[in-house]
């Protein structure tokens, strides 16, 4: 692929909402954590669309960074619940996410990990606080991460009737411009058992589960070109399976963290239709495997 800044998306940064195109092929993968083979191939997936004129768009819905302690990766010290084993490689990924984006159709939703970063509660997962362990590694980048994380937005909405977000739509603003006055600074002192239900910012990071009325309300204020939106894609959440429909509007996507490869799942969605709700999207077509 041959860098061209005239393809980044700049309506997908500096803001809370962020508006997809209108046409081209979208590309939505879930919580990487820090694995860069997931991400390669998901690269390579879009040089494919790339080259076949599709003008694809590669989404990320967060947890992009924060990865297994080294230790994990001694011999027979891998769990079998984080599915095929890989190093985290964190620091080079974030800096390929943010280089692509200037360059490509690539873009990250805020994840609770990066979060941790710019405002959010600690994360302990495999070290007691995840996000000083990046910054860390990235040494005197470690200013220019956080401000490129800044930008990212919180949510994505589009003419296709499509609703990308972190965690499940367990909680919106009253109208969609409404997210745009939200902070992600402010969270630290919240613990991470309030933070699903502090407010609208909270909950699309953290909730694991909404009913159906909960995403219907999302779909209603993510409205584009005067129509609402028809389902919510998100992660954050591990479905072994690789996805889980929930209702109608609904569907849980697992690309790459705590699974096995084989089960590894995204979604090749088209910006230029309208999905009617999430029972249009089919396995095989749209809701694919990363490998196979």
């Amino acid at each position: 692929m041959k860098p061209d800044a005239s393809r980044a998306l700049p309506a997908c940064f500096d803001r809370k909402v962020a508006r997809l195109p209108d046409a081209g092929i979208l590309l939505v993968a879930t919580d990487l954590q820090g694995n860069l083979a997931d991400f390669e191939q998901l690269m390579a997936l879009y040089a494919a669309e790339e080259d076949a004129g599709n003008r694809p768009v590669l989404a990320l819905c967060g947890d992009v960074v924060h990865g297994p302690s080294p230790d994990m990766n001694r011999p027979g010290a891998w769990p079998d619940y984080l599915g095929t084993p890989f190093v985290d490689r964190s620091a080079e990924l974030i800096r390929r996410v943010e280089a692509l984006s200037r360059a490509h159709r690539v873009f990250s939703l805020m994840g609770n990990h990066e979060h941790a970063h710019v405002g959010g509660p600690i994360v302990p997962k495999f070290w007691p606080d995840e996000a000083a362990v990046l910054d860390r590694a990235m040494g005197d980048d470690k200013a220019a991460l956080h401000a490129f994380l800044r930008r990212w937005p919180l949510l994505a909405v589009s003419a296709a009737g499509i609703v990308l977000t972190h965690g499940s739509p367990g909680m919106t603003c009253p109208r969609l411009a409404d997210f745009e006055a939200l902070d992600y600074a402010g969270y630290a002192a919240v613990s991470i058992h309030q933070m699903y239900r502090e407010d609208p910012l909270g909950a699309l990071l953290w909730c694991r589960m909404a009913d159906d009325g909960q995403a219907r309300a999302l779909c209603a204020v993510a409205t584009v070109d005067d129509r609402p939106a028809a389902l919510v894609a998100f992660g954050h959440d591990v479905v072994r399976e690789g996805y889980e429909v929930v209702g109608d509007h609904q569907i849980c996507v697992s690309t790459s963290f705590g699974l096995l490869d084989e089960d590894k799942i995204y979604l090749r969605l088209d910006l230029g239709r309208r999905y009617r709700d999430v029972h249009d999207l089919r396995p095989g077509h749209e809701i694919r495997r990363l490998y196979g």
